[in-house]
């Protein structure tokens, strides 16, 4: 009943939160089809051959992180404002210094500030959900142990109760809204299941369509025919985890594995899945490599050194390696700088 409840709940907000998307979409942005990127502890931009160079930001070198809005009207940025001992027991050594952070949230129109948000422990940026509403979380130094929005139109803060904060933190939005994929999790022992849930804003229907043991990081194709999600298995005769990729197909409503391989080190976690642009690939970006998967030839994939992974147009990707910037040309299988001294590359479109 209390799964039920929190369902029906989320699908309401998410319908809500969508029709609100919707109206502020249409407004038009100067970003689109651009690179952003962190230099120096500030944002910059320019255009996907590295050229037509700009600074966003001024902080004195304090952004540690941003994110964009879906509409490309608001960046909301992690600014650091002092340097705390780390969490954690010490003995043998002094205390390692980490940076506490406020959230900050400024008009890309005009430049102005509308709010800054300061912690009292510490605070993360999650995601958007809607133009106007931002998704965070609070932490005590190790686990979350809060979420909030806030609210641009609204000009306050909402205390978002935990077990929806998480099913949130973790749903996969479409860009137009119309859809959502979120997992919860049912039973108990051998009875435990994970299921992938797909929300229809426009029908405001709730779906299960798969049921697994594992299901992490589900991630809704651009024309919205398939769902890609990352499964973890056990492997009882070798005794070493495997990595699954599965796509569900929305028409069809069939489930094809299309790649399986050794267990990888995981952010927080969970996997990275993207699509590509034009939905012909699956990109499993790993923390330091990345597999490019072809969703129609299972097994065929291709290996990039690196971070932060990003898909942009014609197929090709912008990675952070060593502190620089590059873009994989993926018909090329080769890779050419774009900033030097660089790193968190963003591709900004709609």
């Amino acid at each position: 009943m209390v799964n039920r409840l929190i369902k029906l709940n989320i699908a309401i907000i998410i319908f809500c939160l969508v029709f609100v998307n919707n109206i502020t979409a249409k407004k038009s942005s100067e970003f689109i089809n651009k690179i952003s990127f962190l230099k120096e502890g500030e944002v910059w931009t320019s255009n996907i051959q590295g050229k037509e160079i700009e600074k966003l930001t001024n902080t004195n070198g304090k952004i540690e992180n941003f994110l964009f809005s879906p509409t490309l009207l608001y960046i909301a940025y992690s600014k650091i404002i002092k340097y705390v001992d780390q969490p954690g027991l010490w003995e043998e050594a002094e205390a390692p210094k980490c940076a506490v952070s406020s959230i900050v949230i400024k008009n890309l129109k005009d430049g102005s500030t509308i709010k800054e948000i300061f912690p009292s422990e510490w605070i993360h940026i999650t995601k958007w959900k809607t133009a106007n509403k931002l998704l965070y979380h609070k932490s005590s130094g190790f686990d979350v142990s809060g979420f909030c929005e806030y609210d641009i139109q609204q000009g306050f803060i909402n205390q978002i109760e935990y077990m929806k904060g998480s099913i949130l933190d973790n749903a996969d939005y479409h860009k137009d809204g119309s859809l959502v994929a979120y997992v919860d999790d049912s039973g108990v022992g051998n009875e435990y299941t994970r299921n992938l849930h797909l929300v229809d804003t426009k029908l405001n229907t709730d779906t299960i369509v798969i049921s697994k043991r594992s299901i992490l990081d589900p991630k809704i194709s651009h024309d919205k025919n398939y769902i890609a999600f990352f499964e973890v298995e056990w492997n009882r005769d070798t005794n070493k985890g495997l990595d699954n990729v599965w796509v569900y197909s929305i028409k069809n409503k069939s489930l094809k594995k299309i790649y399986t391989g050794s267990s990888k080190p995981k952010i927080g976690g969970k996997e990275e899945l993207a699509w590509s642009l034009d939905n012909q690939y699956l990109g499993m970006f790993h923390p330091r490599v990345a597999l490019i998967l072809n969703i129609q030839r299972s097994g065929h994939t291709q290996t990039i050194s690196g971070a932060d992974f990003q898909w942009i147009i014609n197929n090709n990707i912008i990675f952070s390696q060593d502190e620089n910037i590059y873009i994989y040309l993926l018909k090329d299988n080769k890779k050419e700088l774009i900033h030097k001294h660089a790193t968190s590359p963003v591709f900004l479109w709609k």
